[in-house]
């Protein structure tokens, strides 16, 4: 498991932090792996079957759903499927599928080991346990190359944490510099997308240069009773 700064991005952000109190408090952060490490796994498979089934089992062609989470897997297992071809060069006859488990050390239920502590191969047997599909399980197996992932900070974005702990874009008194990336404060925003990015990208540079653009707006999407509802149909069903 890769726990360096190797990018230096970090480094930076501690040495700023030092200096002013407006630079946030990158520690609150990356202080608790257990808390923010999910693994995730790549599929490369030499045989359409597996995708035929999860089409036919979801109701979705690759690439037209969304994750599909496995709600009583021990490692609260995700699936996606994308569209083909996903990556560049790919092959016809190649196929491709991306998941994740957010819970690492409970043992799985079809393996009985932690997630942390399989190969690939016994990440692709909890997974076609948890689909129902191990009749298939030969052929995948013998096609299906698993290549895994640990990612100690992926959810370290959502640590607890107080509003000082992160440096808005634009620190208080900076005339020409700014601070980018999802560990910057924008009001009313969530972290994790790609519009979070954008979103502070666009503080920045029209603040710095003047520019009287206009921001596309936060979403307050629980403000909206029609989504409030299916939220808390959601939450309790």
């Amino acid at each position: 498991m890769v726990r360096d700064k190797r990018d230096g991005s970090w480094t930076l952000w501690e040495t700023l932090s030092r200096k002013a109190p407006d630079f946030g408090r990158p520690a609150v952060f990356n202080g608790s792996i257990p808390e923010a490490a999910w693994e995730s796994f790549t599929l490369t498979m030499r045989s359409p079957a597996l995708l035929k089934r999860i089409e036919e089992f979801s109701g979705n062609a690759p690439g037209t759903g969304a994750l599909m989470t496995f709600k009583d897997s021990p490692w609260l297992m995700s699936i996606v499927v994308p569209r083909p071809p996903h990556f560049d060069g790919q092959p016809d006859d190649v196929f491709t599928l991306w998941g994740y488990g957010l819970f690492i050390d409970p043992p799985g239920e079809h393996t009985g080991k932690a997630m942390a502590e399989c190969t690939g191969q016994e990440i692709l047997t909890e997974l076609l346990g948890q689909l129902g599909f191990e009749d298939l399980a030969d052929e995948v197996r013998a096609t299906t190359t698993v290549t895994t992932v640990m990612m100690p900070y992926i959810t370290s974005q959502f640590a607890r944490r107080d509003v000082h702990d992160r440096p808005r874009v634009i620190p208080h008194g900076a005339r020409n510099f700014a601070l980018l990336g999802q560990y910057v404060e924008i009001p009313e925003d969530v972290v994790f997308t790609v519009e979070y990015s954008v979103r502070g990208a666009m503080h920045a540079v029209y603040q710095l240069l003047g520019l009287s653009l206009p921001i596309p707006p936060v979403h307050h999407a629980l403000a909206e009773p029609a989504t409030a509802l299916r939220a808390l149909r959601t939450a309790f069903a």
